[in-house]
């Protein structure tokens, strides 16, 4: 029995002895890491042990074995006004949780979606069949909702429909 015993240990402890070191500071930063994707694949490459990719500014600091400071990770990850509501087609750079900004025009997509043009230069398409007024003059908070959604509200009301930038 003894003799059985002890094969089977020596087999057990080979993995243990074996393991790679997880590197825990670039586990660490990973944290820091705002957009769901790039922190998953910043995760996925330490546990790897494959060189880390730059999907973002964060991540090139990740190569140094260096502590990272937090406050150089959370300042490259933010969104610029200007930016807002386009972080799921590039990468951002400073955040922000709403805009304000006046309407200069509005158009009536084919199945009655609004498209919403601002004076900031974006433009914002509805979503969904809620109906709200605008007129070409009226000022808009737009916010962010749960799951990337932006709401639209009629600035000093308390209605909000659903909207997506377009440009």
């Amino acid at each position: 029995m003894k003799k059985q015993l002890l094969p089977l240990l020596a087999l057990l402890s080979i993995p243990v002895a074996h393991a790679d070191e997880i590197n825990l500071q670039a586990l660490q930063a990973c944290t820091f890491i705002e957009n769901d994707f790039n922190r998953l694949l910043c995760y996925d490459n330490v546990m790897a042990g494959k060189p880390l990719s730059k999907p973002a500014a964060a991540t090139q600091s990740l190569q140094n074995t260096s502590p990272v400071p937090v406050t150089a990770i959370a300042n490259t990850t933010k969104i610029k006004n200007e930016d807002f509501g386009l972080e799921h087609k590039e990468i951002a750079k400073e955040n922000d949780d709403k805009i304000t900004a006046a309407v200069s025009s509005i158009k009536e997509a084919p199945y009655g979606e609004l498209i919403i043009n601002l004076e900031n230069g974006q433009q914002w398409r509805q979503i969904g069949s809620d109906s709200m007024r605008l007129e070409k003059t009226d000022t808009v908070v737009i916010s962010r909702g749960v799951f990337n959604s932006f709401l639209l509200v009629k600035y000093g009301q308390k209605r909000s429909i659903r909207v997506k930038r377009t440009k």
